[in-house]
C-alpha cells in the first residue's frame, strides 16, 4: 500500500513538474505580462479613441486587454465609426440622405480606425516590454451598425496582428505608415 501511495506521488510530481516546464516556459504565479502593463495600453486605446475631435467615435464601453500564454497580447473594444442619431419618438425617421452621408463618413473613418490601430500596436510594442519578441499583439474592433444604414464596404469586426518583434523592427527602422501596414495581418469580417 505504501508503494502505490509512493508511486502515485511521483507520478503526480513528474506530471506538474512536466506541465510547468511545457514548451520550455517555467510558468510561475507571476503572469509574462503584467495586469498594469495591459491597463496602460488599454487605457492608451481608450483616450485615442474618446480624444478624437471632430467627428468622433462612439466607443461603448472601455477596450479591454488579456495575455494569453504562448499567443501574446490581445485587446478589444466595441465602437460605431461615428456618433448616429438613432430612431426615436423624436427622431422618427432617416433619410436617404442622412443614410447616403452616415455611409460616407463611415467609410472615412474606416481608414482613420486602421491607421489608429496601427499606431496603438506600434506603440503598445514598445510598452508590452516583458511580452516575449515572438508573441503577438492583436488589436480587434467591433463595429456598431444601426439597422437603417449602408453597410456596403463596412466589416463588422476588424482584427490586426502582427508579432511583437516586426513592430520593434519597424519602430527602430521608422516605418512609414505604408511599410508598418504591410507586415501588419490584417482582417476583416
Amino acid at each position: 500500500m505504501k508503494l502505490l501511495a509512493a508511486l502515485t506521488a511521483l507520478v503526480f510530481a513528474l506530471l506538474v513538474a512536466g506541465y510547468a516546464t511545457a514548451g520550455g516556459h517555467a510558468y510561475t504565479l507571476e503572469p509574462i505580462v503584467s495586469i498594469s502593463a495591459l491597463q496602460r495600453v488599454e487605457k492608451a486605446a481608450n483616450e485615442r479613441f474618446t480624444a478624437d475631435a471632430g467627428d468622433s467615435y462612439e466607443l461603448l464601453g472601455d477596450a479591454r486587454g488579456a495575455y494569453l500564454p504562448g499567443y501574446g497580447g490581445l485587446f478589444t473594444f466595441e465602437m460605431n465609426l461615428v456618433s448616429v442619431q438613432p430612431i426615436t419618438p423624436f427622431h422618427m425617421t432617416v433619410t436617404p440622405q442622412e443614410i447616403k452621408s452616415i455611409h460616407e463618413r463611415k467609410i472615412r473613418k474606416l481608414v482613420v480606425l486602421k491607421s489608429a490601430m496601427r499606431d496603438l500596436m506600434l506603440q503598445s510594442a514598445a510598452s508590452l516590454s516583458t511580452l516575449p519578441p515572438a508573441e503577438q499583439i492583436t488589436f480587434e474592433a467591433f463595429l456598431i451598425h444601426l439597422s437603417f444604414e449602408d453597410r456596403t464596404g463596412l466589416p463588422r469586426r476588424l482584427t490586426m496582428t502582427a508579432s511583437r518583434q516586426k513592430l520593434l523592427d519597424a519602430a527602430a527602422n521608422h516605418a512609414t505608415p505604408a511599410a508598418l501596414a504591410a507586415l501588419i495581418e490584417e482582417r476583416e469580417e
